[in-house]
């Protein structure tokens, strides 16, 4: 029966390798003294390929845009994120990653992004751990005739939440929650909302006790 999976087999054994499936041309008896052999220049190593479009490496972290909502850690198939409690950061265990991008894909500030790096194996673990990488790289400049987005077209592009007055309780726990103080009211009043502050998080949703919180 052929099921996805097996798709995926075809797809790789008639594609070519994302990266170089060895570094010579044949698979030596001994790597050590291969690699030594090409250090001596006795044997030529393969040049590495270009990593294609949408290829997802190493994940990479700007901490400072970084607003503390945590949903890259529900998203998380591995549990390779950890929070940081009080500091309202995350940092990320490369030991742990599937390379899924989901978090890139739930971030709602973009501070997360895969690069093309995957050469990164090592044998401590502790240093396998990303926490801060810097400011994530500007995008490429658009090709003549394709169609940039300007700022108001991709602020209309996130997901928005509001607050039905007739059921919210006032109970302030959205208000807590929100990274990016978003939400204001008092006690046992309904809350409200703020559009232009809100950027899609839906941090403040599951918290709700009564469920008076959904996508705009």
């Amino acid at each position: 029966m052929l099921n996805r999976m097996m798709i995926q087999i075809l797809r790789q054994w008639v594609e070519d390798p994302a990266t170089n499936p060895f570094p010579v041309a044949h698979m030596p008896d001994n790597l050590t003294e291969a690699l030594k052999a090409a250090a001596a220049g006795e044997i030529k190593l393969n040049d590495p390929v270009v990593t294609p479009e949408g290829f997802r490496g190493r994940v990479a972290y700007d901490k400072s845009a970084c607003i503390g909502c945590k949903m890259c850690i529900r998203v998380c198939p591995a549990h390779a994120i950890d929070s940081l409690g009080e500091e309202k950061k995350v940092l990320f265990h490369m030991d742990r990653c599937c390379f899924c991008a989901q978090c890139t894909e739930i971030c709602p500030v973009s501070c997360i992004w895969m690069t093309h790096e995957f050469a990164f194996s090592s044998y401590d673990r502790k240093a396998e751990i990303v926490k801060d990488s810097g400011k994530k790289p500007a995008p490429a400049a658009p090709e003549p005739g394709e169609n940039e987005k300007t700022v108001e077209e991709k602020a209309a592009d996130i997901t928005k939440y509001e607050i039905d007055p007739k059921i919210c309780i006032g109970c302030t726990k959205c208000l807590k929650v929100c990274p990016v103080q978003a939400i204001s009211g008092n006690i046992k009043e309904p809350h409200l909302i703020d559009e232009e502050k809100c950027v899609g998080c839906g941090a403040c949703a599951p918290g709700c006790p009564v469920r008076a919180i959904h996508p705009k």
